[in-house]
């Protein structure tokens, strides 16, 4: 494979489409075992090709193509749920605003509240315990001695905890934007 990465970088299409077909298959079921979403999962399969013939000047000749094929399918679902993150989050103007009762705007802050809510259910005991902690305001150094366990533990399990939670909220908006 290592032969594969200067045919790619020298522009050689053949060695290209040769990886496309090789890892299209691996990529997509990647990529739908984190999004449940086919469309999505195929979307981001026809991204990850393109940057990696977009940028494959910057590809490194000593490291196998597929570490660096998924690194870049990694990369690039990370910047797609940001952007869709970000579109649902940007600010409007009041006069922006569609009309909307305050009731509704309530609901809407209420169902996210939810989404939040559900997705801590999820977490294991311990984890969510220690994350629960986190939340009351507590430091990583005083959930530590409270649970007799050491501080980079808790701050594993509060990084752990945002993540799943990401995920699961992250999840609820693919389908939600869809």
């Amino acid at each position: 494979m290592l032969d594969h990465v200067s045919a790619i970088k020298t522009g050689t299409v053949a060695a290209f489409e040769e990886v496309y077909y090789q890892f299209h298959e691996k990529l997509y079921y990647y990529f739908l075992k984190r999004t449940a979403a086919a469309d999505v999962a195929e979307e981001l399969v026809q991204l990850t090709f393109i940057k990696l013939w977009r940028y494959r000047s910057h590809l490194n000749e000593e490291f196998p193509l597929s570490q660096q094929l998924f690194r870049i399918a990694r990369t690039t679902l990370i910047d797609v749920l940001r952007r869709k993150a970000q579109q649902r989050s940007v600010p409007m103007a009041i006069h922006q605003l569609p009309e909307m009762e305050e009731t509704t705007m309530a609901l809407q802050e209420r169902e996210n509240l939810d989404q939040v809510h559900r997705a801590m259910e999820t977490l294991p005991p311990e984890r969510k315990k220690i994350f629960q902690y986190r939340i009351q305001g507590l430091t990583n150094r005083e959930i530590a001695a409270r649970l007799s366990l050491s501080v980079k533990t808790v701050e594993n399990q509060v990084n752990r905890a945002i993540k799943q939670i990401r995920e699961a909220i992250v999840l609820v908006l693919l389908f939600v934007c869809s």
